[in-house]
């Protein structure tokens, strides 16, 4: 597991009027290269068969596709962890501080996901009286 900060910056890019296939960069951190959807337009691409994913040290990427885009494509790159609990701490056991990161690292980027969900949906504004 790769030691390095999860920053607060958007976990989703887009790139329109982008032909070719890439790389396409982005800016947010993720743990594996399953941490990260692609669609290019409306359809979502599977990992291998339609892009691949390459990490930097420093956490963040680019994808590339394997067939590449139109000028007139959207390709839209953003954070799909799955969101679950990949560890158990056991009584009297090893706590590692590499343990103790990457779980605090992975619920991070799930909060970071589900924040940029929200900023997606349609809000009542925080002084709406009807709760």
């Amino acid at each position: 597991m790769a030691e390095y900060n999860i920053n607060a910056v958007p976990r989703k890019v887009s790139y329109t009027g982008s032909a070719g296939v890439g790389p396409y960069a982005f800016a947010f951190e993720i743990l594996d290269e399953n941490d990260v959807a692609v669609y290019k337009n409306e359809t979502l691409l599977s990992l291998t068969t339609d892009y691949t994913v390459t990490i930097n040290v420093n956490g963040t990427g680019s994808v590339t596709l394997t067939s590449a885009a139109n000028a007139s494509d959207s390709i839209v790159i953003v954070g799909a962890r799955d969101i679950e609990r990949t560890t158990d701490f056991v009584t009297a056991g090893d706590l590692r501080a590499s343990s103790l990161n990457q779980q605090l690292d992975g619920l991070t980027i799930m909060v970071q996901q589900v924040a940029e969900e929200v900023e997606r949906s349609v809000k009542a504004p925080v002084f709406d009286p009807t709760g």
